[in-house]
């Protein structure tokens, strides 16, 4: 069992990092730089951290299962990345403001929507026009009244945002033990034919 925790936490410590990294880019780059290459370069960022994530979970439990040949060992190390890992989540809430004035700043700063915008924000869009004789809504016909998707402020919105936390972290960590204790079936399999 205490490989499981000796990988885990290696593997967690990585996976920490790689969260905090991809997160706060947006915060490192020059806003220019993220006008140019468009908001698709996030999305990459964060779909390579939940990779390296996943990846750093399996590669832990099969290292685990392959020291101590035990499936529960492997299941343990996923627990302890998830864990690690999870509190990556935690560490990047007071980037939260910040991050979302970087998306505003970015929303007026890049004319043309980046490369995949149709004009006017940092968003994903076609840039074409509809064909002719295709009724399109009013300019705010389907956005919702104001007011309507604010979030709760005060005490609600710190229960509600502390809900959300626990919710995801708790759902990495239940991600990272499955993928750990797959990887951990795996690598119990390979050590029994490898022992003589």
């Amino acid at each position: 069992m205490l490989a499981g925790v000796r990988f885990g936490a290696v593997a967690g410590v990585i996976a920490f990092a790689s969260t905090i990294a991809a997160n706060l880019a947006i915060l490192v780059l020059r806003p220019a730089d993220l006008c140019r290459v468009g908001p698709l370069s996030i999305i990459l960022l964060n779909l390579g951290a939940a990779f390296i994530f996943l990846l750093l979970a399996g590669a832990a439990g099969f290292a685990a299962s392959r020291a101590d040949g035990t499936v529960p060992s492997a299941a343990l190390a996923g627990v302890v990345v998830g864990a690690i890992s999870g509190c990556a989540v935690v560490a990047l809430i007071p980037f939260g403001p910040a991050m979302m004035h970087r998306l505003m700043e970015l929303t007026t700063l890049c004319p043309d929507g980046g490369s995949f915008g149709d004009g006017g924000s940092f968003g994903f869009g076609s840039g074409a026009s509809p064909p002719p004789g295709f009724l399109t809504p009013p300019p705010g016909a389907l956005a919702p009244p104001p007011g309507a998707l604010t979030p709760p402020s005060g005490p609600a919105g710190l229960v509600f945002q502390t809900i959300g936390v626990l919710f995801g972290v708790g759902f990495g960590t239940a991600l990272a033990t499955g993928v750990a204790a797959l990887a951990g079936l795996i690598g119990v399999a390979t050590r029994s034919r490898s022992s003589p």
